[in-house]
This record gives structure tokens, sequence and C-alpha cells, in this order.
């Protein structure tokens, strides 16, 4: 796994807090920071975001409900939201992160807790520290 699978899982898994996470995003480049930002959105989609798991995840952003990227998510399905967000100007990608971190974690430890609570072969769900 490359270090952004590994900080984006370790985050999900509450092993970065979200200063950690952010600092860590901060340190890089835009291209880079668009390269984790698409690495997240590809994650999104394999943890299978329901409307309810987006919805609970942007009640616990920690980000104004105001912010661009979360009314995006608030106001459309899933993969338009993605397409917007891929969009935005280059001073929202920081709070698109956000956004996006937060809806990981709440879908993969959804995932985590339902389906893969007995041990489950996931490298990603198997991280040490």
């Amino acid at each position: 796994m490359t270090e952004i699978e590994i900080n984006i899982n370790k985050y999900a898994q509450n092993k970065l807090t979200d200063s950690e996470i952010m600092d860590w995003f901060d340190q890089f480049d835009l291209t880079k920071q668009k390269e984790i930002r698409n690495k997240l959105s590809f994650y999104i989609q394999q943890s299978k975001p329901t409307e309810d798991l987006i919805n609970k995840a942007i009640v616990n952003t920690p980000i104004k409900m105001t912010f661009t990227p979360v009314v995006i998510f608030k106001t459309h399905k899933f993969k338009v939201a993605m397409s917007k967000i891929e969009k935005l100007h280059d001073s929202e990608l920081r709070k698109s992160i956000i956004v996006m971190l937060s809806i990981f974690k709440t879908t993969d430890s959804y995932r985590r807790d339902n389906f893969c609570k007995n041990s489950c072969t996931h490298e990603w769900h198997n991280l040490i520290n």
C-alpha cells in the first residue's frame, strides 16, 4: 500500500486525528493534493456510500455546513456531487478533502462493523498503528 492509501485508511480507523491527517495533506503541492483527492474519491466509491451514510458523515464534518463542498454533498446524489467536487476551484480543495474524509470514515466504519467485523482479509482494514 502507498503512503496515501495507508494514511487515508489510518484516518478512517481513528489512528490519525483530524489535525494529523490535514497536517499531512497540507505538506504537499497542489498536484499531489489532487492525487490524494482522487484516491480518496475512489476509496469512497469502493465503500459503497448510501445517502444515509453520507448525511451522517456530513453532520460530523468539522467544517461549516454552509461551505461549498458540504452543500454539494447535501444537495446532490453522490456521483454528481463527486463530479462537482472535482471541478471546484483549487481554493475549495482543502475543504473538499475534509468532507470527503468524513464520508470515507463513516462509510468505511460501517462496512468494517457490518461486513468485516469477524476478521476480514482486507489489507487496509488490518493496519498496525
